[in-house]
């Protein structure tokens, strides 16, 4: 089955993920409380319950290092129970509500700077759990700061008069004013850099799906243009062999005729015309993907590209330059298929410039490279942005049915490569198709 079509495995990864930072902001969670319970007891001297809330900070700490195991466990588990891992999400998050309720409440309640840190909570509440969850921490969150503003421990520093003052009139910042700086950039940091990563993978999904959409539907295209070949095959092979067989008697009874040179030739054209339908049909079908079933199978870039020029009509026009290491490079990937798709690729080199050689530079360098460059006519913008589609051509009728590079990009993309077509008009047209490597081959980039 396509795991990026599976709704199971696409849960399982956004659960995964989610956990996964939910561990991260814990941990620095954990680092923040012991920084600023050090700071504030060593330095700058506060009289606060340093045990207690050195405690609180370990049951953070205690209940990540599990949770950091249960995701390792979970992540590869066939089963994904989406309620389970909201369970759990959701239970953390209140242990976490419950640890900062106890801190304040021990350290100023309400006075404390960093009970700004509840909308922390509920920020994360909001994007990372279902609705009734972040809904049910709302109400908690209300509860447990309406509990600590009746039962905090008081902490004299907090309970100045000259909080109330702006820094300008009392000419220096005091304790409760810096914390209150130190507290707001820090819960702003964290919601922001939390929100911010959650829209670009959203960004990065929207993205993968859309490439998925536009796979999906070349896909569906070369399964059409496949049935309508096998079709045309089928249907049209019995009525042309009939008319080949009855030109042929026709051109043998007419040869011992006396009939002039025009009928002749027109029977000859008959059957030329025949043969060339013939051949049409059996591009078609062969050039739909007759061997879209092909087993992927692993194989070196010199034996790729050995195969493509053999079947050449004029392999002699071919130069091939390998960077160093590159005809070694192995990829894995259906070989009769995507042989095809790329002497497609240089015929259709070879067919813009009659007579010319055509450069084929091959590389790998994270993927293996493979760009054909000849130095024919090139295509204006507006051919080149048609480029690919299929049927449409610029070569004379009957010469190309306006499928190779259609067909050949589809076959490349079916494997994980991409293709990129570069040209000009005058000045020639590069097409650069990349491939995923099987392993780790030796890796050399074009000079």
């Amino acid at each position: 089955m396509n795991q990026a079509a599976d709704p199971t495995h696409s849960d399982a990864q956004r659960l995964a993920i989610n956990a996964a930072w939910l561990a991260k902001l814990r941990w620095v969670a954990v680092a923040g409380q012991l920084a600023t319970i050090l700071i504030v007891a060593g330095p700058l001297g506060v009289a606060i319950p340093f045990w207690p809330l050195l405690t609180m900070a370990g049951v953070t700490a205690g209940t990540n290092a599990a949770f950091a195991v249960w995701i390792r466990r979970r992540a590869t588990a066939e089963v994904v129970r989406p309620y389970e891992w909201h369970a759990l999400l959701g239970g953390l998050m209140v242990l976490d509500l419950f640890v900062l309720t106890v801190m304040l409440e021990l350290t100023g309640g309400p006075t404390n700077p960093f009970a700004i840190f509840y909308f922390v909570n509920l920020a994360l509440a909001g994007i990372l759990l279902p609705a009734r969850w972040a809904w049910l921490l709302v109400g908690m969150a209300t509860a447990a700061f309406a509990t600590i503003s009746y039962t905090h421990t008081p902490i004299e520093e907090l309970r100045h008069a000259n909080r109330l003052m702006s820094f300008r009139e009392l000419g220096a910042i005091p304790i409760v004013g810096g914390g209150t700086l130190i507290a707001f950039a820090a819960c702003g940091s964290v919601i922001v850099s939390f929100t911010t990563w959650l829209t670009r993978e959203l960004r990065r999904n929207q993205e993968a799906r859309s490439r998925a959409e536009e796979l999906r539907a070349r896909s569906e295209k070369l399964e059409a243009l496949g049935t309508l070949a096998a079709g045309a095959a089928h249907e049209l092979a019995t009525p042309l062999s009939t008319i080949a067989v009855v030109a042929k008697e026709l051109e043998h009874e007419l040869n011992e005729l006396d009939v002039s040179a025009e009928v002749a030739t027109d029977i000859k054209l008959i059957r030329s015309e025949l043969d060339r339908c013939r051949a049409i049909l059996d591009r078609m079908s062969t050039a739909s993907g007759r061997a879209a079933g092909e087993a992927p199978e692993t194989f070196t870039a010199g034996e790729l590209l050995q195969e493509v020029v053999d079947e050449l009509t004029e392999p002699v026009l071919i130069d091939i330059d390998y960077a160093n290491g590159a005809e070694q490079a192995r990829v894995m990937a259906p070989r009769t298929a995507l042989s095809q798709a790329l002497r497609a690729l240089v015929q259709n080199a070879l067919d813009s410039r009659p007579g010319g050689e055509v450069e084929i530079e091959v590389y790998a360098h994270g993927t293996l490279g493979i760009a054909i460059r000849d130095s024919g006519p090139g295509m204006p913008p507006e051919v080149l942005a048609r480029a690919g589609e299929p049927f449409f051509t610029t070569k004379d009728p009957g010469k190309g049915m306006g499928l190779g590079l259609f067909l050949a990009r589809s076959v490349v993309e079916r494997v994980g490569g991409g293709m990129v077509i570069d040209s000009e008009a005058g000045h020639g047209t590069v097409v650069e198709v990349k491939l995923p490597l099987s392993n780790a081959s030796p890796t050399a980039a074009p000079a």
